[in-house]
């Protein structure tokens, strides 16, 4: 064959493989899970996404001016390349729109804001104790401060999931089990101290590290029995962007967002990302909780070998860092980080944090003119020198604004100044709305827990 003709067949064999190619172009789609995410904690990661009247509470512009962290999981995609959605997005998802177009709102919308019932309906029967079942104290007292927060405890009081789930195997059926029996209709017979058999008989599926008998930290099982739930909301939904799962029962009472904004300083443009907030877990260094806040949301400068390269100038820039809360949860669950890990051994710090009964946390938010006022409504207590040791106990308040200490099946009345002057593991504070402070417009969620024991669940019984 002359080399003629071969480069004619070589030629004629490239256009038929250019040919097919161009007529079946690869195509891409989006990835189902980000790749791009930091460390901490078993919540999802999240990639999208506000506050009133002033009083004088601490932290307020208008109160007396007084006095890193363990950052959520996170996706970090600059502002400059997010985008919102096309096309038309779910009922009530008009929530979401924001002034920030970096900000992408969710597709759908899962549970209604306006669902929460932030204050109490009624006034209940005060809770039993819960009896220790081999060092579970960690259980009982993260259990009292949930069965304590209105809007979870009146969402599950009025059935809503067991009337729609059907698993057989559910964390979140169980715990509605639990607030059920804690919580009995009006004219029963008072409930007396229990086993929490249900939840206890799920803690494999709620943290599988953990092992019967053996004490384990109250934090790490608070992530993960709300995960756990997050999980029970997700069973019905298939293919949802983490948006939307973030509109869940779950994500509107514990959930808020938090702004990572990073600022050049040449050009002064800035980049945003945002990550989801179920709890905020803060560093115990300083002898009070807001200064801690001020310590968490201090500007971070990002110089030298950690020089940041912006988009904009197109080179690595010196910058500021800041980390802001930029939309607040409607429970604040606050967690010091008492423990330092130092190989096999934990070092408590058990120093004094002072806490308020009311602040607002406008100072540190990302627009910080806006109030956004909360009240305390639990505190979970450590006693002791690590976390495979000690004794947690809870302090909490009930339907009828009065204190009660949990210590497993011991109950007793507290006051507010007892409350205030304990070594606080974590904190959760309820936030004050100006319907929350009067009668608040509720849907299901305020059914009263009289009517809703008397359900009938479509599927499996109580049992503990």
């Amino acid at each position: 064959m002359s080399l003629a003709m071969l480069n004619g067949s070589v030629n004629l064999a490239v256009k038929h493989s250019l040919d097919d190619l161009l007529g079946n172009p690869v195509r891409f789609r989006a990835a189902s899970v980000s790749t791009s995410s930091t460390p901490e904690g078993p919540y999802v990661p999240l990639n999208a996404p506000k506050n009133e009247k002033a009083g004088d509470f601490p932290g307020s512009k208008d109160s007396e001016k007084n006095s890193s962290s363990n950052k959520p999981l996170s996706v970090s995609v600059p502002s400059a390349e997010r985008k919102k959605p096309s096309g038309t997005r779910g009922e009530g998802a008009d929530d979401f729109v924001d002034e920030d177009p970096s900000f992408i709102p969710p597709a759908r919308i899962l549970y209604p804001e306006e669902k929460i019932a932030l204050n109490w309906q009624s006034v209940l029967q005060n809770a039993p104790g819960l009896v220790n079942l081999g060092n579970t104290c960690f259980m009982n007292s993260v259990l009292q401060m949930m069965t304590h927060t209105p809007p979870l405890a009146q969402y599950l009081l009025s059935a809503q999931h067991s009337m729609a789930c059907r698993l057989n195997s559910c964390v979140l059926c169980k715990m509605e089990q639990q607030v059920a029996r804690a919580f009995p209709n009006k004219g029963a017979k008072r409930a007396s101290a229990f086993k929490p058999s249900g939840i206890q008989g799920m803690l494999k599926v709620i943290a599988s590290h953990f092992r019967p008998y053996r004490q384990e930290d109250a934090h790490e099982f608070m992530r993960c029995l709300v995960d756990a739930w997050q999980k029970s909301c997700l069973q019905n939904y298939k293919n949802l962007d983490h948006p939307s799962r973030e509109t869940s029962v779950v994500h509107r009472i514990f959930g808020g967002y938090l702004r990572q904004q990073i600022l050049c300083s040449v050009c002064k443009k800035p980049s945003n990302t945002y990550q989801a907030l179920l709890d905020l877990s803060i560093e115990a260094k300083d002898a009070s909780m807001l200064d801690c806040l001020k310590q968490f949301v201090q500007a971070e400068k990002l110089i030298k070998q950690n020089r940041y390269r912006c988009s904009n100038c197109k080179k690595l820039v010196d910058a500021t860092k800041t980390m802001t809360v930029y939309r607040a949860p409607n429970i604040l669950t606050i967690h010091f980080k008492r423990f330092t890990f130092n190989g096999y051994n934990a070092t408590k710090i058990g120093k004094h944090i002072s806490y308020p009964e009311r602040f607002d946390l406008a100072p540190y938010m990302s627009d910080p003119s806006r109030s956004c006022r909360y009240e305390l409504i639990g505190v979970l207590v450590h006693a002791g020198g690590s976390t495979r040791s000690g004794h947690y106990y809870s302090f909490c308040k009930s339907s009828n604004g009065m204190w009660l200490k949990f210590d497993d099946e011991f109950v007793s009345n507290s006051s507010i100044d007892r409350v205030l002057n304990q070594q606080a593991y974590i904190l959760q504070y309820r936030r004050i709305t100006e319907s929350s402070s009067g009668k608040r417009k509720t849907g299901d969620a305020g059914i009263s827990a009289q009517s809703n024991n008397q359900k009938k669940k479509k599927k499996k019984s109580v049992s503990f």
